[in-house]
């Protein structure tokens, strides 16, 4: 028994080292440096994982459903030459007994560290963008801030991830007036980003903690709020298909003319960049990954529309488990990060961002430890 409890503390040891290296990787992909090894250091953190796994106890039925993601995740390497769907595979099978409040405390705090540094570097001209004028697609010319980020969207985007693991790691502490500074600090930023889907999601997720300390017994203790966070899910995959499928020029009629203008020409976008008639089974199918804000459409235009199912599949079922779970902060990171995707894809397809899609945090939250992650008992 000692000797177990040894082996399953290296390997938590071994797990917590690979996500340090895949924090350091995140924080080089906010900025504007670019490390050469980047590509290496995945590399490490893969191997890290896969020893991880191999020194983890998963009953048989585990074993092979993990062989089967596994022949995926390799076929799709294979057929487009990315690894990024093997990355994600072994970084949350690999979760399985790890302590995720020790993981998720070194994801938080690496990320508002990097945050900071890297707006005081532009602020201070060590490097980095502190703002643009130009017309950002929108028809008009307009001020947007940078503050070191490679864009606005991207600014806010990391402000609302780090609103969303606040929530989950914090939810219990917060009242009123963390909400309160919260909300104008949200508003604020967006006078400076723009962006409005930044807004959205990041004050989506104070709504969702407002909810759940003052009205959990009416919103998250009820089937409600999950059936809705399902319907917009749908509503999401609904707009892709229609937006990869529908000409803009001859087939938009005046509701899609009214969503793609308030996407910003979204819906154009993914039909010039994401075609369906170029997806295949498991290949690049001649798109850009790079090219497409939209997440959903991006990854079987990148990977084929096997790993683009799959993806649906896996986002269907940790919605299901936080929903047995009654965890309805976990629920409402995961549907918020569902609207990011929608819009954006650079937290969906780029390898440096692994630790950016909250989807495979609440995957690899689910995979962990059960001691640490059963969400505590809270009335209101």
């Amino acid at each position: 028994m000692q000797i177990i409890k040894k082996c399953d503390k290296a390997a938590n040891i071994i797990y917590y080292i690979a996500i340090l290296i895949h924090i350091a990787i995140m924080c080089e992909g906010f900025s504007v440096w670019e490390t050469p090894q980047r590509g290496r250091l995945l590399q490490i953190a893969f191997i890290l994982c896969c020893v991880k796994i191999l020194m983890t106890y998963y009953e048989k039925i585990e074993w092979i459903a993990i062989a089967v993601i596994g022949a995926l995740s390799i076929a799709s390497y294979v057929c487009s030459k990315e690894k990024y769907m093997v990355y994600v595979a072994v970084l949350i099978i690999a979760a399985r007994n790890v302590d995720m409040k020790v993981v998720l405390s070194l994801i938080f705090e690496g990320v508002v560290i990097s945050t900071i540094l890297i707006s005081i570097f532009s602020l201070t001209g060590l490097g980095g963008t502190v703002s643009e004028t130009r017309d950002f697609g929108r028809g008009i010319v307009e001020t947007r801030y940078y503050l070191g980020f490679s864009h606005a969207n991207n600014l806010h985007g990391t402000i609302w991830f780090i609103y969303a693991m606040a929530a989950i790691l914090y939810k219990d502490r917060m009242d009123w007036k963390a909400y309160t500074v919260a909300t104008f600090f949200n508003v604020a930023l967006f006078m400076l980003t723009g962006s409005r889907a930044g807004l959205i999601v990041a004050q989506l997720i104070v709504f969702a903690c407002i909810a759940y300390t003052y009205f959990n017994k009416y919103v998250f203790e009820k089937i409600w709020i999950y059936i809705l966070g399902l319907v917009g899910f749908i509503a999401t995959l609904i707009l892709t298909i229609i937006s990869v499928s529908v000409d803009p020029i001859n087939g938009y009629g005046a509701l899609l003319n009214r969503i793609n203008n308030a996407l910003t020409n979204r819906l154009r976008l993914a039909y010039e960049s994401a075609y369906i008639g170029d997806w295949h089974a498991l290949t690049m199918g001649g798109s850009h990954k790079d090219t497409i804000d939209n997440g959903f459409a991006s990854i079987p235009a990148s990977y084929g529309y096997i790993i683009g199912l799959i993806f649906i599949i896996f986002i269907i079922y940790i919605m299901y488990k936080t929903f047995k779970k009654k965890d309805g902060i976990l629920f409402s990171v995961i549907v918020t990060t569902i609207l990011y995707t929608f819009m954006e894809s650079s937290y969906t397809v780029n390898d440096a961002f692994l630790l950016c899609n909250l989807m495979f945090i609440a995957a690899m939250i689910l995979m962990g430890s059960k001691t640490n992650n059963e969400p505590e008992e809270h009335t209101a």
